[in-house]
């Protein structure tokens, strides 16, 4: 079972920083961009808010979500390739050391940016819609969120992979990075890990799409 909880710390610290700075960020903007005094949620003014909100909340929190993504990826490295983070802090410490700590920042603030953005209205449009067809069922937040879930992980999940990429890339044998930033990891996934079918066009961008998905429904139905 400890294997299914690798760096539950960095998981804690993660999702802490992560919440605070979304809230804090998104209820700053939300009061910025929505004048209006009877505080009626329009789709539009959740969008506002959420999307520069997401942005500063991934790349304030990216040094968090590097260092746990590498923990939880190191077991899949043969012993002599690991990068040996026996604690979080050490993961920290050692990114710093590699200049790293704000490695695929800007595709992590846009995948939380295309989450948020697109989730947030999305599943109280749905909740306050079905209502009208369904009554006062539990039922209807279900259908939000399955709806937002789902739109979200196809919004999301190019972005995820760009950071995913760019936070666990190390030097070739001639001492060069794979990716020098975001912009080059998605040309080279498009020119070499594509094909000419459609479906194997958006491929290499949605692996593990499904796991992603069954990751923010529960998160989303739970909390």
């Amino acid at each position: 079972m400890k294997k299914f909880y690798t760096s539950y710390e960095g998981f804690a610290i993660r999702t802490i920083g992560y919440n605070t700075v979304r809230t804090a960020s998104f209820l700053y903007f939300y009061d910025w961009f929505n004048k209006d005094p009877r505080r009626y949620a329009r789709p539009e003014m959740l969008f506002y808010s959420a999307v520069p909100a997401a942005l500063i909340t991934g790349i304030l929190t990216n040094p968090f979500e590097l260092v746990f993504t590498r923990m939880q990826a190191e077991p899949m490295y043969h012993k002599n390739y690991r990068r040996g983070y026996n604690t979080f802090w050490e993961g920290l410490l050692k990114a710093n050391e590699e200049r790293a700590l704000f490695r695929g920042a800007v595709s992590n603030g846009l995948r939380i940016a295309m989450l948020l953005g697109t989730m947030t209205g999305l599943h109280d449009w749905m909740k306050e819609n079905s209502y009208y067809f369904l009554g006062p069922s539990e039922i209807n937040r279900v259908l939000a969120t399955i709806l937002a879930t789902t739109v979200g992980t196809l919004a999301s999940m190019p972005f995820d992979t760009l950071r995913t990429r760019m936070y666990l890339m190390k030097p070739l044998p001639n001492g060069v990075l794979p990716y020098s930033n975001a912009l080059d990891c998605f040309s080279k996934i498009t020119r070499f890990e594509t094909t000419t079918k459609w479906k194997g066009n958006f491929a290499a961008f949605y692996a593990g799409a499904t796991t992603q998905w069954l990751r923010l429904l529960v998160i989303f139905l739970v909390s």
